[in-house]
């Protein structure tokens, strides 16, 4: 047996910081990657998983690690530990991501050293994000990541089903008009929103890489555009101007212009599943979302 699989099972880990972040410490000291002195300090933020910045005296940098939740996934956002260490080896280099130090799957869980990246969470003009989320979009994905679907069949489909698993009650789905183009498939954060987004003094980073997926573009624009994740993660609805000016920025980056075509065909349809998806959490004890639900029904009614 290795030192720190010893008595795991016996301490509620899950349910004590200290005891959580002790147990973790042990297993990365046993892999060599922190040291004993090394200070841990648990980050806020994170809706999903702990995170910790690790300060290690003797390195020229800081770590980040993030303890993966196995219980943590939903419908519409996977938590996967390898989706992340495979998403970041492979973006090393392209000033997209954190640069990955190490990958480990123990008796506690998946968890993932990377290097800690000095900035703020985003707060600023979409044009910047826009320009990130072409660039990201324009690269090769990593071979094994999932596809995804977002035909209106799948997307009534998708929302359908977490009605149904809250038992909450669904309006009609909005049609959709005219024909859309056939996707494109293109390399998908999954969850581009205010609070995964670093500003550097090198740039704008994306954290948070547990759903990566190869798909159309139009679902990371309706996530980061989707009025309750703006809220969520301490920002505002952004105004019809601010979306129309971050489309203009994406195209202008070299952005993928079906995936522009198709997210202004689906976005009804987006808000309408965001919505349900609100009323999901909400039903799943996340308070936070019950209100968020009518940004997502407003929009809906917007057009």
């Amino acid at each position: 047996m290795r030192p720190h699989e010893n008595n795991i099972t016996d301490l509620p880990l899950w349910d004590d910081d200290i005891a959580l972040q002790q147990v973790l410490s042990l297993i990365w000291q046993d892999e060599g990657h922190v040291t004993q002195n090394a200070k841990w300090s648990r980050l806020s933020g994170g809706r999903s998983n702990p995170v910790w910045h690790v300060v290690l005296d003797e390195m020229p940098y800081d770590l980040v690690c993030k303890l993966f939740d196995g219980t943590a996934a939903t419908p519409l956002f996977a938590n996967e530990g390898t989706r992340e260490a495979l998403v970041l080896k492979h973006l090393e280099g392209e000033e997209v991501a954190p640069t990955l130090v190490a990958f480990l799957d123990s008796a506690l869980g998946a968890s993932v050293l990377y290097q800690h990246l000095d900035g703020v969470p985003w707060t600023g003009a979409v044009e910047d994000v826009a320009r990130l989320m072409a660039r990201l979009h324009g690269i090769e994905a990593p071979s094994g990541l999932p596809e995804m679907m977002t035909s209106p069949v799948s997307l009534i489909a998708e929302t359908r089903a977490m009605s149904h698993a809250a038992g909450v009650s669904l309006t009609a789905p909005p049609e959709v008009n005219g024909t859309l183009p056939n996707p494109t498939r293109r390399f998908l954060h999954g969850d581009i929103v205010p609070g995964n987004i670093v500003v550097t003094a090198d740039g704008l980073r994306l954290i948070d890489w547990q759903c990566p997926v190869v798909g159309d573009p139009a679902a990371d624009i309706a996530i980061f555009l989707s009025p309750a994740m703006q809220v969520l993660y301490g920002s505002k609805p952004l105004t019809d101007n601010q979306i129309s000016n971050f489309l203009d920025a994406y195209l202008a980056s070299g952005g993928d212009a079906v995936g522009v075509v198709r997210y202004e065909a689906l976005a009804p349809l987006f808000h309408w599943r965001m919505a349900c998806y609100c009323d999901w959490k909400a039903a799943h004890g996340d308070v936070a979302y019950r209100d968020v639900a009518a940004l997502e029904r407003h929009a809906l009614e917007q057009g």
